[in-house]
């Protein structure tokens, strides 16, 4: 598997953000025998905007809910403490990297989208955690958002990226700015400690051989599988004619699946049914 690094100059001017407090009592609270749920939901409640958005997905169908959960420490009791942990990593990094810049507003937006496909897609397949799938939806472009803030023509680079047929996503952001947006997913990602095959994930989800390289694991793979059928499906919902990078991977992602046309059809029109039309 090809390796892209990060020089220590490119990882000052990123400014890649800190872990947050919050991220951090819940890693604490994870590692205890006995998770202080009170302390968590106080934290999570006072962010006023994270308190809203676990609230959505916690009474969201794909997590299970009904709209029962009405306060913070009802939507705990509801995801339990692995998914609270999972889910609000997930939620803070738009906080921690958004900015009002309408090109990274509609970025966030598609990557909320993308990730309630990915709890979707992980529920059907089965054997992938929700709660990790959901996160991963969110984090495996962060990248992403980063590099705009770097580069002024960052947005020219994705564009050729997204229309390179004949190579990979990854070369030609490496080839234009000196790295890519999974390598710097990556630094961030094992930085806010997500675990490593979260961290992985990003790091090749646009690599070619990763469902053929032996040192790639299987785990791994599914989450990069998962990753390409989530934004398959947000390319169809926005009706776009030509998904360049989903015929580079379609072969491998429905083979590791074990997926016949049938059943791709059948997966693919339930997680467009599960999103939102706008």
């Amino acid at each position: 598997m090809t390796e892209t690094m990060l020089s220590q100059d490119l990882v000052r001017n990123l400014a890649i953000p800190p872990r947050p407090e919050i991220v951090t009592v819940l890693f604490e609270e994870m590692s205890r025998d006995e998770p202080d749920l009170g302390r968590v939901g106080q934290k999570i409640a006072a962010d006023v905007g994270l308190a809203a958005a676990m609230l959505k997905v916690a009474n969201s169908a794909l997590f299970g809910g009904s709209g029962r959960a009405r306060s913070v420490s009802q939507a705990i009791d509801l995801l339990g403490m692995r998914n609270v942990s999972s889910i609000a990593t997930g939620l803070v990094i738009r906080h921690s990297l958004g900015g009002k810049d309408a090109a990274l507003q509609r970025f966030w937006d598609t990557a909320e989208k993308v990730a309630m496909v990915c709890a979707y897609l992980a529920r059907a397949l089965r054997g992938i955690p929700v709660d990790e799938a959901y996160t991963l939806g969110l984090f495996h472009d962060c990248g992403i958002a980063l590099l705009m803030n770097r580069f002024p023509n960052y947005r020219e680079t994705l564009a050729r990226a997204n229309r390179a047929a004949d190579r990979s996503f990854f070369s030609v952001e490496d080839d234009e700015i000196g790295t890519n947006h999974g390598a710097v997913g990556y630094f961030l990602a094992r930085s806010w400690c997500l675990h490593d095959d979260l961290c992985n994930a990003i790091r090749w989800h646009h690599e070619p051989d990763v469902f053929t390289d032996p040192d790639v694991d299987d785990t791994v793979r599914s989450y990069v599988g998962i990753i390409h059928l989530a934004q398959h499906v947000q390319h169809r919902q926005m009706r776009s004619t030509t998904d360049v990078e989903w015929s580079k991977f379609a072969d491998a992602v429905l083979a590791h699946f074990a997926l016949g046309e049938e059943d791709f059809i059948n997966l693919v029109d339930g997680a467009q049914e599960s999103l939102p039309e706008h």
